[in-house]
């Protein structure tokens, strides 16, 4: 199985994964085996789905795992759309979520939390392939599979904050799942900013981008007081900040800022850069990735950064790859202790004709690998 543009789709090409629509009842679009035809790529692209996954030779015996399974994506998504649907209404209420929709959403995180446990080393899939009017659910999803994959890694090597200043390695899925609940409700204060402004397809002026910036602020008041902990609210108030201090809406540096809020700021900004926005079209992860590197140390923990790195591969299993020479192919897998030097099977010459596949062990060949990182600060 591979990933492949939509607009590149050719007719006859097999759908390797349904492509679910509908948010509140994951409605397939397209079921997995059907041929493209020409009415079916332009029903992908009127939807916004801009890449599918495909069965071919290319493709053959490429496994593509995926952060979270679509049972627990489906029970997430339902949790999620219960519990934002009234946000608005309870702001103007002075109303709070309620503590069964607070235990919802710990269930959900728990079931993310179990999820990433079980893929154990395998290099994920990271984000949904959803379209952009879905950004907002889909994101708090992959952002909380992301967010926990980084924790996951991060407390077994370094131990889980604690309130002595020292770090502890017991009860680490208790703090996953708490941070797993502020993940899922981290941009719950955007449901309030005006959709004129969340669905600009162009740069936010000044009043724009003040009034979005409210929305960490705005998501603290939605969240009760005496059921979701100060870890997860941390989360919800300080995912924007930064660690060079040019964050908001506090202007926090360094370890002022919550631990759990430094994860899940890059855990956002990964998902952001990889994913459909109404405004932006989503980069392949190498892309997102290399944003993450290049932003260690200044807007990012760098030791938060290191942790990342480890779990997460700038070219994962199914996806598209140029090499420098301009053969284009598909990673076919990646080695666990060197994300970013997968097994490349080449499927176009640099003319872009087809030839029959052979297969490039970038490890052995890294020179051939131009789109690559530069170096963690």
């Amino acid at each position: 199985m591979r990933l492949v543009a939509t607009n590149r789709l050719q007719p006859g090409m097999m759908l390797g994964r349904d492509v679910l629509t509908d948010v509140h009842g994951r409605v397939p679009l397209l079921r997995r085996g059907i041929p493209i035809n020409e009415r079916y790529k332009q029903s992908l692209l009127d939807a916004g789905i801009h890449a599918v996954y495909v069965d071919d030779e290319l493709g053959s015996g490429i496994e593509v795992t995926s952060a979270l399974s679509e049972a627990t994506r489906e029970t997430a998504t339902k949790a999620l759309v219960r519990s934002f649907s009234g946000a608005p209404t309870m702001l103007e209420k002075s109303q709070t979520l309620s503590d069964v929709a607070i235990h919802e959403l710990a269930d959900v995180a728990a079931r993310i939390s179990q999820d990433v446990a079980e893929a154990d080393d395998a290099v994920l899939a990271l984000s949904d392939l959803a379209a952009a009017d879905r950004y907002t659910l889909q994101h708090s999803l992959d952002v909380t599979a992301l967010g926990v994959l980084i924790a996951r890694r991060h407390f077994r090597h370094y131990g889980r904050p604690a309130s002595s200043g020292r770090r502890r390695y017991d009860q680490v899925e208790q703090y996953l799942v708490k941070l797993g609940v502020g993940l899922l409700l981290h941009d719950i204060g955007k449901l309030v900013v005006p959709a004129a402004i969340l669905n600009k397809p162009g740069p936010l002026d000044p009043e724009e981008q003040a009034i979005m910036r409210t929305h960490p602020l705005v998501g603290l008041e939605l969240l009760p007081g005496d059921v979701i902990g100060p870890l997860a609210k941390s989360v919800v108030r300080s995912h924007h900040e930064r660690w060079d201090g040019s964050g908001y809406p506090n202007g926090l540096a360094g370890t002022d800022i919550s631990e759990f809020a430094r994860i899940a700021a890059v855990a956002d900004v990964f998902d952001a850069i990889t994913s459909e926005r109404p405004y932006a079209r989503a980069a392949q992860p190498y892309v997102g990735v290399r944003a993450i590197v290049e932003g260690s140390g200044t807007y990012f923990d760098p030791t938060i950064v290191e942790s990342f790195r480890k779990v997460v591969a700038p070219y994962p299993p199914g996806s598209e790859i140029v090499l420098g020479d301009g053969r284009r192919g598909v990673v076919v897998s990646v080695p666990v202790n060197d994300l970013e030097h997968p097994l490349v099977r080449i499927g176009f010459d640099p003319s872009n004709k087809q030839i029959e596949p052979y297969e490039i062990d970038l490890r052995e060949q890294p020179h051939l690998l131009t789109q690559g990182l530069p170096s963690a600060a």
